[in-house]
């Protein structure tokens, strides 16, 4: 996470041709920015697809940038198969999924938990920390136990810990985290970054900027913070220069990058969506689960996926990284990017 001045996606039927000409990169060799334009294809394609399968669709995630398309019966797995999707069949469609997903939300006070949904799996991902009381790991289990082979159960060593210390990106003065996306609202220019930093109040600095007020903070629930940015719009770009030109939905399997002021950039995988993450602070909802590595002062830095900004580093621990979506920042504060 570092210290960014960065800125920080009916049905039409598809041959089986025009899928595999739309796919003809090789992964293994591909340029990031063309496995990135390869993942966004074959995740919008998929996804319109799925839509079209009712009760039949069990979800999506990518496998080495190309589709897969979880399938509950036969008709929705011919229907998938001849619009040129590899298929796997599986138990439960993606909204018995997301009820199962939501019935662990209504467990409340159980710190240093989480759980989100795992297309690749076909279940609810339940993680359980050793550092949680006994009391906690009890109730998240006994939860987790209801819902039968729609969840799992991980236990994880370590602590689930918000990204919040001393660095050399934006800062306060006490507190080090880093710049997600430049963004705008009414024309004005303002930046984007964690909740959980912009909750420590004071006027931050980094980089061009001097002098950057608050504007709104949001956490627990979401983990979103809005900066001003007294000297102008900066560039709608990654530090690496890297543009970003829309916000998209991640998807489970997806390649993501990351920045932070912390451990600069990187890459990682998408291993859950729709993810709520019980951290000391509070519940925060709607995350979602990356291998990348991250660690502290990355707070709100972005993940991002060619010109597709994703989210901004919420925390984790030392296997996930937790991102909060830009979708829903952008949405929920009526902003656009820069």
């Amino acid at each position: 996470m570092t210290s960014r001045k960065t800125l920080v996606a009916g049905f039409t039927a598809l041959s089986a041709a025009a899928l595999t000409a739309g796919m003809c990169v090789n992964a293994a060799s591909a340029s990031p920015l063309a496995f990135a334009k390869m993942q966004a294809q074959a995740i919008t394609q998929a996804t319109q697809v799925a839509d079209t399968l009712g009760a039949g669709n069990g979800g999506i995630y990518l496998e080495r940038g190309k589709a897969v398309l979880n399938v509950t019966d036969a008709a929705a797995q011919e229907k998938a198969k001849a619009a040129g999707f590899a298929t796997k069949l599986v138990k439960h469609s993606f909204t018995a999924l997301t009820s199962a997903k939501n019935q662990m939300d209504t467990v409340k006070n159980v710190p240093q938990t989480s759980w989100g949904i795992d297309t690749k799996t076909n279940q609810v991902v339940v993680k359980i920390y050793d550092s949680a009381s006994q009391a906690t790991k009890d109730k998240v289990a006994a939860a987790a136990a209801k819902l039968g082979d729609a969840a799992r159960v991980e236990h994880r060593s370590g602590k689930l810990a918000t990204y919040i210390a001393d660095g050399d990106s934006i800062n306060n003065g006490q507190f080090t985290c880093s710049l997600g996306f430049n963004v705008t609202k009414g024309g004005q220019p303002y930046m984007l970054t964690a909740g959980h930093c912009t909750n420590e109040g004071g006027t931050w600095s980094g980089g061009d900027v001097s002098g950057a007020q608050v504007v709104q903070s949001d956490c627990p629930g979401a983990d979103s913070g809005l900066l001003t940015r007294p000297n102008g719009t900066g560039p709608g770009a990654i530090n690496t220069g890297q543009k970003i030109t829309s916000a998209a939905s991640p998807t489970v399997g997806e390649q993501i990058e990351k920045m932070g002021q912390t451990t600069g950039g990187g890459s990682g995988q998408v291993t859950s969506v729709d993810e709520s993450v019980n951290f000391d602070v509070g519940v925060l909802n709607h995350e979602f689960g990356t291998t990348a590595h991250t660690d502290h002062g990355d707070s709100g830095g972005p993940a991002y996926d060619g010109e597709k900004g994703l989210g901004t580093l919420s925390g984790g621990d030392t296997q996930t990284s937790y991102f909060y979506p830009l979708t829903l920042e952008l949405q929920s504060y009526g902003l656009e990017l820069a």
